[in-house]
């Protein structure tokens, strides 16, 4: 059991010793800010030890690793040089539309000229992954949320996997997970930001999970689709009655986290029953 779930293991472990590392090493000032970069480490670390796992760029699959390493430069750099918003969203839109143009051409240099349908479906991907790296950007005031969301995000496309019978695939998006959810324990001792460093390989990890997914296993698209209403939770959420005391805040990520079970139920329901069929 151990050895099947040693990548999971590799991530939470990396991600917390990187976590740790960073935040004492870094001092009091930077380390809050810079720690968040040991997310991306922790869930490339991980990849070393699935199955099956290459690091050849051919495939969707294999070419995960290749997107969380241009995210985790990506995202420390921004919040190391803490660079204009302008350079910012230019950074993060050339590093997006790279992603969605590398994974619908097969390469950032395709071996023939790409058609337009092609091009388009480029230049789509590329918007999906900047909108999800801003979509937690935007959320980054409030850090409980966004880690809840990743979480459940992540779980839910290794739960799609799993019954696609896609074991390489299932352990990256639990390794994604898990290295979220080192974060989210240190950040109970430690208050850090989660910053570029964590949301942007998170958020292009989980897109590029999610991709792979699609393209291997075409029956679990409508699960995946299913499956985007993770990403509305939080207003759902955030509209239901809450007691007014000091619990509070916890029974809302309950709350929270019951809403975003919803949908991967049924994600989860209706790729069950297409694999029966």
């Amino acid at each position: 059991m151990l050895k099947t779930l040693l990548p999971v293991l590799v991530a939470f472990a990396a991600a917390a010793v990187g976590l740790i590392t960073v935040r004492l090493a870094a001092g009091p000032e930077r380390g809050p800010r810079l720690a968040a970069g040991a997310v991306g480490l922790g869930l490339i670390a991980a990849l070393f030890a699935v199955p099956g796992f290459a690091w050849s760029a051919v495939g969707p699959l294999d070419r995960i690793g290749h997107i969380l390493i241009g995210a985790l430069i990506v995202g420390v750099a921004l919040d190391a040089f803490k660079p204009p918003r302008v350079v910012e969203g230019a950074l993060l839109a050339v590093f997006a539309l790279g992603c969605g143009w590398a994974s619908a051409l097969g390469g950032l240099i395709p071996n023939i000229t790409p058609s337009a349908v092609r091009v388009g479906l480029a230049l789509a991907l590329g918007l999906v992954w900047l909108g999800m790296i801003l979509r937690f950007g935007a959320l980054n005031a409030h850090k409980p949320t966004n880690l809840v969301v990743l979480i459940a995000a992540a779980a839910g496309v290794a739960l799609l996997a799993a019954i696609a019978g896609d074991g390489a695939l299932t352990l990256v998006a639990l390794s994604l997970a898990a290295a979220l959810f080192a974060f989210a324990t240190l950040n109970v001792v430690w208050a850090m930001a989660l910053g570029h460093g964590a949301v942007v390989p998170a958020a292009a990890g989980l897109v590029a999970c999610a991709w792979a997914l699609s393209q291997r296993h075409p029956e679990t698209l409508l699960g995946l689709g299913v499956l985007t209403l993770v990403l509305f939770a939080e207003r759902t959420a955030r509209r239901l009655p809450l007691p007014k005391s000091g619990i509070a805040p916890y029974l809302y990520l309950a709350v929270l986290a019951a809403c975003c079970a919803i949908p991967v139920v049924i994600a989860a329901l209706l790729v069950s029953a297409g694999a029966v069929v």
